[in-house]
């Protein structure tokens, strides 16, 4: 939330693009004057009475967004007060005939006033989008998993705010439990390449122990731990007060714990939810706890803070089974660069984690102002204890802190003592993608962008993101989601593939750093595939050109228009309507179809009474080759019953109207 509050108030103001510090207002908006003297004078107020008795205060977020405000409004105020004096002493001196000193004071005037009102030189480049220093579809390092390199990208329109837009996100009526239980199924059965989500459970752990543990063809042992590391960074109450969208989704975490209980055969007290900073909420907790008792629960605590800080709760009378998380001080980690990062070799894991045989990663991938994103390595931070945490950070209960690391990963100008990380240099990320217990016991690395903020680019057009991302390889999934980000114009000018460049080569990467945190003498290998795909509309990896052995990214697009063919060498003579498929059907079918010429389309589904179900597609659309899926649902969102069911087009291009209809049959 603060993020994506700073940035869009820092839209009204010019920043210097080397130390990050507002000069001035954009005087191409100068109906933001008043709320720049509104906003500074209030940021002034906020920093005083907030910062001023209690100096830890300043690494609150909310803080971050005030302090450069405050700091600007003042050095704003100064330079106008500053060439105002200096103009009044200008006047003087051609009154007294001193032209020269006259005409320097003036030009003083004049630069301080500018400097104070008006853009900087290079103040566009502070606010520019990341563009990647390595082409498109260059693929570096190896790829991993059954498929390799295999990232699953599922998109469904109807998974959010379907049945009402009344209500917190977090509700069945606003994120609906069946549609994100079928993405999660659709996810890994296409990762794995197994249509039986229990053929692709076992194939997935037999694979996982051959290639970590040395374990052929063994499956899932009952007793075999599992931790399931989610981000509850704004989690920080377990009444979630608000409608941030940074939270976890209870839907999708429903549907992984009931995928691993029901599917993969996982007894549920073998299931461990944790992050070690913040809370799991109450709705998140609620909502899973209700039909999985079993689930374990584990996380930090905050009713000792050393400050006092006031935003945490602590779990008051009745926290349920929610546990406090424990360092295990003999699982520390070593960092590449020590002198980067204090207490390498005494930071270690929680108990949650080196107890474990499997982990996986359920991150909320969105755009960081310290790493330019934050997906799956660093959904890691929340893993960490630090025996000494630095000092302003004692508020981070025991020592689950990880400000300790922020210097290795700034992909952007933080602050002043935080600068960013040029390209090939070393990134503590790598050490924890990397190491043994963490990164080395990742089955799963999944991605949820639920809600992220609304995303512009076909096939969302203006909605929800409504995504969920699967992968074994670490490095791909984390390069398919910046991907995506930064097509979203999220992701600021910086560095923020640092870390995927060293991580695809940590062999031998580019900083030269020996990547090695166990300190076993063992240094890491690549740990996946990096590139950056062709283009953001048709998000082609190597492996889909057929050119390199780099990422496959799988798109499923659900309920949705999609067009999958424009060439017009290729268009079709007649209007074509294809065979839906798969017939019968449960839970969804594909509907494909083919237009010569552009036409307004009607597609509607009924019923054998004529009965008008489900209207799937009313617009013009121009020509190419298209499809577009029904979940067999009607238009209020409730579940069609088994049966025939016609699905009926109609083409009009303006001198005719063409109808053809086809039969389909839904069975449960």
């Amino acid at each position: 939330m603060f993020s994506n509050i700073k940035r869009l108030i820092m839209k009204q103001f010019t920043v210097c693009p080397r130390s990050g510090k507002i000069t001035g207002l954009n005087m191409g908006k100068r109906k933001t004057l008043l709320l720049w003297i509104v906003l500074g004078l209030a940021s002034v107020i906020w920093v005083l009475i907030r910062v001023v008795p209690r100096p830890s205060r300043a690494a609150y977020p909310c803080q971050k967004v005030a302090q450069p405000l405050a700091a600007g409004f003042i050095a704003w105020l100064l330079g106008l007060a500053g060439s105002t004096l200096i103009m009044r002493r200008a006047r003087r001196l051609f009154q007294t005939q001193r032209y020269v000193v006259g005409a320097i004071c003036f030009a003083t005037a004049v630069l301080l006033c500018f400097g104070a009102v008006n853009d900087t030189p290079n103040a566009a480049s502070s606010t520019a989008g990341f563009v990647p220093t390595d082409p498109a579809n260059t693929p570096m390092g190896t790829g991993k998993g059954i498929h390799p390199g295999r990232v699953v990208w599922i998109y469904d329109s109807l998974l959010c705010d379907q049945g009402s837009a009344s209500g917190w996100w977090w509700e069945d009526q606003r994120t609906d439990p069946e549609v994100a239980q079928h993405m999660m199924e659709q996810a890994l059965i296409n990762l794995t390449g197994f249509a039986d989500p229990v053929e692709s459970w076992d194939f997935l752990f037999k694979y996982f122990n051959q290639t970590r543990y040395g374990q052929a063809n063994v499956g899932y042992q009952a007793g075999d731990k599992i931790a399931i590391k989610v981000n509850n960074i704004f989690s920080r109450y377990y009444e979630w007060p608000n409608s941030q969208d940074y939270r976890p989704c209870p839907q999708m975490l429903h549907a992984l714990i009931g995928q691993l209980v029901n599917k993969a055969g996982v007894p549920e007290a073998d299931i461990t939810i944790y992050d070690c900073v913040f809370y799991h909420g109450d709705p998140v907790y609620n909502y899973c706890h209700a039909d999985f008792p079993g689930v374990r629960w584990a996380e930090g605590d905050a009713t000792d803070r050393a400050d006092g800080h006031d935003y945490e709760n602590g779990p008051g009378a009745n926290p349920g089974v929610r546990e406090k998380v424990m360092p295990d001080t003999n699982c520390v980690v070593y960092y590449g660069d020590p002198d980067l990062v204090p207490g390498s070799g005494a930071v270690c894991l929680p108990t949650i984690v080196s107890e474990a045989k499997y982990l996986i990663n359920l991150a909320l991938p969105r755009p960081h102002e310290l790493a330019g994103v934050t997906c799956c390595a660093k959904n890691f931070f929340g893993s960490v204890w630090h025996p000494d945490p630095p000092l302003g950070n004692a508020y981070y209960y025991h020592g689950w802190c990880p400000f300790f690391m922020h210097k290795a990963v700034a992909s952007l100008n933080f602050s002043g003592d935080i600068p960013m990380r040029p390209m090939g240099t070393y990134n503590a990320l790598v050490d924890l993608m990397g190491h043994k217990d963490l990164g080395g016991k990742t089955l799963l690395c999944i991605g949820e962008c639920i809600r992220a903020k609304l995303w512009s680019a076909p096939p969302f057009n203006g909605k929800p993101a409504s995504s969920l991302f699967m992968s074994q390889d670490f490095v791909a999934i984390e390069s398919v989601l910046l991907d995506f980000l930064r097509s979203e114009g999220g992701v600021a000018a910086g560095t923020p593939d640092n870390y995927l460049h060293e991580a695809a080569q940590a062999g031998n990467p580019p900083s030269g750093v020996v990547y090695d945190p166990e300190n076993d003498g063992i240094p890491l290998e690549s740990l996946g595939v990096h590139e950056h795909w062709d283009n953001s509309t048709d998000k082609q990896y190597s492996r889909n050109l057929g050119t390199g052995e780099g990422i496959e990214l799988i798109s499923i697009i659900n309920n949705t228009t999609t067009a999958v063919e424009r060439s017009h060498s290729d268009l079709p003579d007649v209007f074509t309507f294809l065979e839906n498929y798969p017939n019968p059907f449960n839970p969804s079918t594909t509907i494909r179809y083919a237009l010569p010429a552009s036409a307004d389309i009607r597609l509607n589904i009924y019923n054998l009474k004529g009965e008008k179900v489900r209207t799937l597609i009313n617009q013009h659309q121009s020509a190419g080759a298209f499809e577009i899926s029904w979940n067999g649902r009607y238009d209020n969102n409730d579940r069609a019953a088994s049966g025939v069911y016609i699905c009926r087009m109609e083409i009009n291009t303006g001198g005719e109207i063409v109808s053809q209809s086809r039969q389909m049959t839904l069975l449960k």
